[in-house]
C-alpha cells in the first residue's frame, strides 16, 4: 500500500487570512476599547486635578490658623478679620472664646470663611475648628479676670483638702 506523493497532499488547500466579516468585528472591538480608555484616562486626569486643589486648600487652611493662633492679645483674637490665602483668596474668620475648667487653657471655636478662587478651582465655604489653647495672658483680660480668681481658689481649696486627707492617712 503504496501511495504515491499526489494522493498525501489534500485535494483543496484551505483559505489563507481572514474574512471581512472577522476584520470588522476585531476594528469594532478595537474602537471600543480606545473609547473606554480615553473616558478612563479623563477620570483620572481630573480626579489628580481635584486632589491637588484639595491639599492646596488643606495647606492654606494649615497656614490660616497657624497666622492666626499667632495671635497672642485677646482682644483681637476676639474681633476676628481678614487674611488673604494664596489659593482661597481673602479669607474671614471669626472665633468664640470660653474659659474652661483648666487653669489658663481657653477653648477656641475658629469659624473661616472663604469664597474660593477660579483660578485654582476651588469652591466658597466654610470650616469650623474647635481648639484648646493655653493662654495665661488672656486670663488677665476683664471677661476672664473674675472667673480665673473663682477658678485658682477652688484649685487652692481643693489642694487643701487633698493635704488634710493626706494627713489623716
Amino acid at each position: 500500500m503504496n501511495e504515491s506523493p499526489k494522493e498525501r497532499i489534500s485535494p483543496k488547500p484551505s483559505p489563507v487570512g481572514f474574512m471581512l466579516i472577522e476584520v470588522l468585528i476585531a476594528l469594532a472591538l478595537f474602537g471600543m476599547s480606545a473609547v473606554f480608555l480615553v473616558e478612563g484616562v479623563g477620570l483620572v486626569s481630573k480626579e489628580i486635578v481635584n486632589r491637588k486643589n484639595f491639599r492646596d486648600l488643606e495647606g492654606d487652611l494649615v497656614w490660616i490658623r497657624a497666622q492666626i493662633f499667632k495671635q497672642t492679645d485677646y482682644e483681637k483674637m476676639q474681633d476676628g478679620g481678614d487674611i488673604q490665602a494664596l489659593t482661597m483668596g481673602e479669607v474671614r474668620w471669626e472665633t468664640e472664646i470660653e474659659m474652661t475648667e483648666v487653669l489658663d487653657v481657653f477653648r477656641v471655636s475658629l469659624t473661616l470663611a472663604y469664597d474660593g478662587s477660579d483660578e485654582f478651582e476651588v469652591e466658597g465655604g466654610e470650616k469650623t475648628y474647635v481648639m484648646y489653647l493655653f493662654r495665661p495672658t488672656w486670663s488677665k483680660d476683664s471677661d476672664f479676670s473674675t472667673d480665673r480668681g473663682r477658678l485658682v481658689d477652688d484649685k487652692r481649696k481643693k489642694i487643701e483638702e487633698m493635704r488634710e486627707e493626706r494627713r489623716r492617712f
